[in-house]
């Protein structure tokens, strides 16, 4: 998995499903706004992109679940 911000500003999670193969999102901060009292001021942490067509084994799922886990914690995913 690799862990970088995009052009917006969001982190997003990647995951390359074959070998050789374009990277595709697992996870990523969604621009939408909920409703909770530090939405607007605290952009993504309202809502997660979450997968993409992805089959992940067991370490894999472990670790989407730690950075999922993450950003409950902390309302952003950790770089």
């Amino acid at each position: 998995m690799k862990v970088e911000k995009t052009n917006r500003g969001f982190t997003i999670v990647l995951h390359e499903k074959h070998p050789n193969e374009e990277m595709t999102r697992l996870l990523q901060e969604s621009s939408a706004i909920g409703g909770y009292e530090d939405s607007c001021t605290n952009p993504g942490s309202s809502y997660l992109w979450v997968g993409q067509d992805h089959h992940l084994n067991r370490e894999e799922i472990e670790e989407l679940i730690e950075k999922m886990q993450y950003w409950l914690k902390t309302s952003r995913l950790k770089i």
